[in-house]
């Protein structure tokens, strides 16, 4: 039902669009779909085969001259589960409507990225694959999940995008709590600047939940991209983020920020973490290479020697990427995480992806 629901939605807002003249709507999607095998020392070690769709996604943006240099704008994106797994066919990912004015930039409201997780997305090559960063702690999952205690995609949301300048521009978002009973000021609000221009890219960011407790809940990156160009047959290009935790990457590993509720206030910080890696490029193909290191901490209750405390982590993973076509790639790779004091996970994953 979910689905017919959000399929007519998309073919009645698709039919209105195309009644005005001056507007542009375009239909677009990313199908990407892997055979994942993941084991660990627990059990025996035995491997565990599943199929696994990533962030598979389809929508529709468009936007409309409205005169003077000002513009209007507006995107629906919906996940869905191409594997079958879940109950939830169809889930919301960015949805907004906006305003753009030429040399002002633009203002969005509605659900969409922070300026941290914006960046993220930047360095790592496979991004929303089953060898994304992200889920293999080569970065904090501050770039993963939604909602509106520092997830990456957040909700209830108004966001600033400057113009370019000279390849420079800043960003920031700023989340209305929805909880309006809880009698704390306690709006989550992210901040980011980049600069991209000739083989340079480089970023930072600070997200705050505003969160009460004995420690901010905070966070603040650095990353970085550097394309050597060519050598030898092939481009290199390395690159690398360093996360510093306020607080907010504690609360995020040791409560889960996809838990029910707010991840709350943090008693410990310090988790920091970091990772480096390269991409090379030859012909078709792209060979990666990541390493990182995830720091530890007492956890969110603040004391040392309980289960909430937090290990550190190594990860490093490899892997390949064939291009097809220029819609079309496919990919293997393996990785592996080695959490302190916990069981390890080698994972093994071949997995092919198609935009339209």
């Amino acid at each position: 039902m979910n689905k017919k629901l959000v399929v007519t939605a998309m073919s009645l807002a698709l039919a209105g669009a195309a009644g005005f003249a001056n507007a542009d709507v375009k239909l677009y999607g990313q199908l990407d779909l892997a055979l994942v095998s993941n084991d660990n020392s627990q059990g025996g070690g035995k491997s565990d085969i599943n199929m696994q769709s990533n962030q598979s996604a389809v929508g529709f943006k468009g936007s409309e001259d409205l005169g003077n240099g000002l513009s209007a704008f507006f995107k629906v994106e919906y996940q869905t589960d191409i594997a079958g797994n879940g109950a939830n066919t169809w889930q919301g990912r960015d949805q907004y409507i906006g305003l753009q004015m030429e040399n002002f930039g633009k203002v969005s409201f509605g659900s969409m990225s922070t300026a941290y997780k914006s960046q993220g997305s930047k360095i790592d090559v496979a991004y929303r694959s089953a060898l994304q960063s992200r889920d293999l702690t080569l970065q904090s999952r501050l770039h993963a999940g939604k909602g509106e205690n520092g997830e990456g995609r957040t909700v209830n949301t108004i966001r600033y995008d400057s113009p370019s300048f000279s390849g420079f521009k800043v960003y920031g978002t700023y989340n209305f709590d929805q909880n309006k009973y809880d009698a704390n000021d306690d709006d989550t609000y992210s901040i980011g600047a980049e600069y991209s221009g000739g083989n340079f890219y480089l970023g930072a960011a600070y997200i705050d939940t505003q969160a009460s407790g004995p420690k901010d809940t905070a966070a603040a990156q650095f990353v970085g991209k550097y394309d050597f160009g060519d050598l030898g047959p092939g481009a290199l290009s390395i690159h690398g983020i360093y996360e510093l935790d306020k607080g907010l990457i504690t609360a995020s590993r040791s409560a889960g920020l996809n838990a029910a509720g707010s991840v709350g206030g943090a008693n410990d910080d310090g988790a920091d973490q970091w990772s480096v890696g390269a991409t090379y490029a030859i012909g078709n193909n792209i060979l990666l290479a990541d390493y990182g290191k995830n720091g530890s901490s007492d956890g969110s209750d603040g004391a040392s020697g309980t289960a909430d405390d937090i290990d550190d982590i190594k990860a490093f993973r490899i892997g390949g990427i064939h291009k097809l076509s220029n819609r079309t790639l496919a990919y293997l790779g393996y990785a592996f995480v080695d959490p302190d004091g916990s069981t390890d996970s080698n994972v093994i994953a071949v997995g092919m992806r198609h935009n339209f």
